[in-house]
């Protein structure tokens, strides 16, 4: 993240040009990619590792020369409770848990600070930091050596600020990175769900004032979704389905409302996760908090922000406020300086990042309602000691948004505990992993978790470690910038996370780990079983279907193409789990794939490359 110069408008209002009456809200325009080029499989392009030795020096250096401390803030903190934050969970957990990491091992290092993005995948996992990206195998070997993130776009310059995501609905990967000269956004979507195989590069162009900064995206049905740190253009969405395939694909250009005031303008995108995904009409949903330190707002509380956009119309598209969700009183203003949080062995502090909620706002879907994860860092006690604010917000299937739970983590008196991410599993576990540090503590990460049906507004899972720090930063005060956690898409129950820690000398280090929240108590009978169904293309030439926990002994399998054209019809037995079928003769194009049963009907859009 690179943070823009800070000015005295920059919590007042600010207003978009005039609109007629059929433009939809917000909207600023629409245009295509204007560069396209299909990579050759990364198999080849990771053919050694890179030479990161000075990344840390040319990375701090281009962000800090971006720095200044911010205006327009008052900390009030919270005197109605001695400044003490009235949501801290102050009893201990419930349960001991036993060991419960699953994987864990570091992944690449250097940076200043490291922007570390990462997802997991059928079998890999991709991590991102800076300028830098890595694909490895789910124990943490290797698949490919790391690699410049420009070898994906020939010709960019490598500015960094990299996400990962794995777009389970399609079996996809996306990475990104910014252009910080010529405002552009570089994405790269994979032809198959292979992580070392070809890529689609695309590169489109973000005007705005100053760069798209901190750009933060979410997987949506009909579109990926951007939110980036700049007055203009700060909402863009791209055309998800035409990426998939590798043809020219639009980009549409919005501002945030402008009543919304806010320290950040990188609103939370919703990311999609879990087994069903949105209905191609659902709206959108940004998230951003609203301190009452802040200049314009009286009370503390969520914005949610709803986008909706039309393909066919790109000109009707709109982003407005849908609801102003109370909350517990919170303190999102620290020192104002960055020179946040304490470390052991320095008097040197560390930028907690907070005003925004941490990558990533998870959405996921139920029967009875769906869920938006999200945590914000957050001061408990009035003297800059950080810790997690956690929300579950539910939507009823009615378009009305209520928090459900809400709870700060700091289970201790002295440790400060940012930097978080979280998610929920398909049986309602939680999973919150986070960097930690104290007068006593290296930076380290940790993590909790809480069950479905655990007492509300707890994380109930004794604090695990994952990794511990063995040293101070010095000299600089950037650190981490985001972290991320992923769902597994190959089970949905396992917790992915990446995230900053400190090594020997002060050396900037960044750790994967996975776990699962029902082995936290070693009682696998946890774990529901229900029906599945995956259909994707593993490599080019290849279409693969899947499923699980069927309870009719034979299937039907069908695929039709978007004409309603029967293309194959099979009968399947349940027991063998799996079909593979040669897709070489298929139109590259989207199908429709269906497995029925008396007692099954599921289906699955594919995109045959």
């Amino acid at each position: 993240m690179k943070k823009l110069i800070i000015t005295s408008l920059l919590f007042s209002a600010y207003f978009g040009f005039s609109q007629d009456s059929t433009v939809g809200e917000g909207f600023q325009g629409v245009s295509t990619n204007s560069e396209y080029f299909k990579t050759p499989p990364l198999r080849s392009l990771l053919g050694s590792d890179m030479g990161l030795a000075n990344d840390i020096f040319q990375e701090y250096k281009i962000k800090d020369g971006k720095k200044t401390n911010s205006v327009g803030l008052e900390d009030i903190g919270i005197p109605e409770n001695n400044h003490i934050d009235p949501a801290i969970q102050t009893e201990g957990p419930i349960y001991k848990a036993s060991t419960s990491l699953i994987e864990s091992f570091n992944g690449l290092s250097g940076g200043g600070p490291p922007d570390p993005s990462g997802a997991a995948g059928l079998d890999h996992y991709i991590q991102g930091k800076n300028t830098s990206y890595k694909v490895y195998n789910k124990d943490g070997s290797s698949a490919g050596f790391s690699n410049s993130l420009s070898s994906l776009w020939p010709g960019s310059t490598n500015d960094g600020d990299p996400i990962i995501m794995y777009d389970r609905y399609a079996d996809r990967w996306f990475i990104s990175q910014f252009q910080t000269a010529t405002d552009k956004i570089l994405i790269a979507i994979s032809e198959t769900s292979d992580a070392l195989g070809s890529y689609h590069s695309y590169t489109f162009d973000v005007p705005t004032s100053g760069f798209p900064d901190y750009p933060k995206f979410g997987v949506w049905s009909n579109g990926y979704y951007m939110s980036a740190n700049c007055s203009s253009n700060n909402c863009v969405v791209f055309e998800r389905e035409k990426m998939l395939l590798g043809e020219s694909a639009q980009m549409v250009k919005m501002n945030f409302p402008s009543s919304v005031r806010y320290f950040f303008r990188s609103f939370s995108p919703s990311y999609a996760e879990g087994a069903t995904a949105p209905e191609d009409d659902a709206p959108f949903y940004y998230f951003h908090i609203q301190d009452n330190s802040w200049s314009g707002v009286s009370s503390d509380h969520i914005k949610v922000i709803k986008c909706e956009v039309d393909w066919t119309t790109p000109s009707s598209s709109s982003v407005v406020v849908s609801q102003e969700l109370p909350s517990t009183a919170f303190n999102s203003t620290f020192t104002n300086s960055w020179d946040d949080i304490e470390q052991k062995g320095t008097t040197q502090r560390i930028d907690g990042v907070p005003s925004i909620f941490m990558y990533k706002t998870q959405y996921r879907r139920f029967n009875t309602h769906n869920t938006a994860m999200m945590c914000t860092t957050v001061d408990v006690n009035g003297q800059n000691r950080a810790g997690i604010r956690w929300y579950e917000l539910r939507e009823n299937n009615d378009g009305v948004w209520y928090i459900h739970q809400e709870s700060t983590y700091s289970p201790d008196n002295t440790n400060s505990r940012w930097m978080g991410s979280i998610a929920m599993d398909c049986d309602g576990n939680v999973g919150l992993a986070y960097s930690v540090a104290g007068p006593d503590t290296y930076a380290s990460l940790r993590f909790t978790g809480r069950y479905h049906d655990d007492p509300l507004n707890q994380m109930t899972v004794n604090e695990q470690s994952a990794v511990v720090g063995t040293g101070s930063q010095t000299g600089f005060n950037r650190f981490g910038d985001y972290s991320q956690m992923t769902m597994d898409p190959t089970n949905d129950r396992h917790f992915w996370f990446t995230g900053e820690y400190l090594g020997s000398g002060g050396s900037v280090k960044t750790r994967i780990f996975s776990f699962s929240a029902w082995k936290m108590l070693g009682q696998e009978e946890k774990e529901v079983a229900f029906p599945t169904f995956k259909a994707y293309q593993p490599h080019h030439g290849s279409l693969t279907m899947e499923w699980n926990d069927i309870s009719d002994s034979q299937l039907e399998l069908t695929i039709y193409d978007l004409n309603g054209k029967l293309v194959i019809s099979e009968k399947v037995n349940t027991q063998d789990k799996s079909k593979t079928y040669n897709s070489s003769n298929f139109s590259k194009g989207i199908y429709l794939v269906k497995l029925s049963g008396a007692n099954t009907n599921m289906s699955q859009k594919i995109y045959i490359n």
